[in-house]
């Protein structure tokens, strides 16, 4: 058998645990540092320094070219497609970014996190994945004016024998450390029972940092084959049932355009009442006088997420709501 060490996060994400058997049973490894985070040193870390630990989540903002788009959007105020021309121009984004923009970077890499952090096989397809096209830029006004900031986070969360992993724009508390990560760096929280929270942040990609993780992972395989000894490897303990998104349990915020007339909330909280989703506030914002129309933001207390999607079906279908501008999940 031969050591490989590759970047591949499309190939580890999708056949990684199979790909791994083989080279154990052949007595080598695949070393795959530079699959996740650049130049972040977190593959190791969750093979070695973190074994001991029974982990329970990994949150990580893990593409560098989506977290440059919302950055610009939420400091100078730009509209995605302005935000995402400007991430082109500086080379942070391709020529067709939906890799990045809809998600499927992000879901390659947290699948590849969940796997080694639970110590189980999470597929791609378990992964729920949204990416960024509908973010606009007044979400974010409306987001810092309640405390948060809008990040395209990667979640994985194990509970008992079932474990939830999902990507999307999410609203995080203004005081926590991911809410600070901002331009092209990425950053992996990691949960453990012994350490607690542990964060790393740094370069996720270019050139040199991944030169850097990619050198380290074949210095490793060189020292194992002059030494004898194999590098830590990736340890399965068992199959982990997938929890359905809709079983998710967090508050929302919820941007409505509604007209503009006496009775409207009175329709939409009835909506709201008839699925158990509890109102935390509603703010009206911007109004449009030639349309007649209004902009409402709702935050919601704890609810569960099938609740929260019927509610929005419900609220869809009233002849005052225009349309339901956005909807994002809080974590944190």
């Amino acid at each position: 058998g031969r050591y490989v060490v590759t970047a591949n996060k499309e190939v580890m994400a999708k056949h990684g645990p199979e790909l791994l058997a083989l080279a154990a049973k052949n007595g080598v490894d695949i070393l795959y540092e530079a699959s996740v985070g650049g130049g972040i040193p977190i593959i190791s870390p969750l093979k070695r320094d973190l074994c001991a630990n029974e982990i329970s989540s990994v949150r990580a903002i893990i593409n560098g070219t989506t977290n440059y788009i919302l950055t610009r959007m939420s400091r100078d105020g730009l509209d995605f497609d302005a935000a995402l021309a400007q991430a082109q121009d500086l080379g942070y984004a391709e020529a067709d970014p939906t890799n990045d923009i809809d998600g499927h970077d992000a879901a390659y890499k947290v699948a590849i996190l969940a796997s080694l952090a639970f110590r189980t096989r999470v597929r791609l397809e378990d992964v729920h994945r949204e990416g960024i096209r509908r973010l606009a830029a007044r979400d974010f006004r409306y987001a810092r004016e309640l405390g948060y900031a809008i990040k395209l986070l990667a979640v994985a969360r194990r509970e008992d024998s079932s474990v939830q992993v999902r990507v999307h724009a999410t609203l995080v508390p203004e005081d926590e450390l991911l809410a600070k990560v901002d331009g092209a760096l990425n950053a992996v929280e990691i949960e453990g029972d012994l350490t607690g929270k542990v964060l790393f942040q740094g370069a996720g990609a270019g050139s040199l940092p991944t030169s850097s993780a990619v050198m380290a992972d074949v210095l490793d395989a060189a020292r194992a084959i002059v030494q004898g000894w194999r590098p830590f490897p990736w340890r399965y303990a068992a199959d982990l049932a997938v929890r359905p998104l809709a079983q998710l349990v967090t508050r929302y915020y919820i941007r409505l355009e509604v007209a503009d007339r006496p009775g409207v909330l009175a329709g939409i909280a009835r909506a709201f009442g008839d699925h158990q989703v509890s109102i935390a506030s509603v703010i009206q914002k911007e109004t449009d006088e030639a349309a007649q129309t209004a902009e409402l933001v709702i935050m919601t207390h704890q609810a569960q997420e099938e609740a929260v999607q019927a509610t929005l079906a419900q609220v869809r279908d009233l002849p005052q709501v225009v349309s339901v501008g956005n909807f994002l999940r809080v974590d944190g």
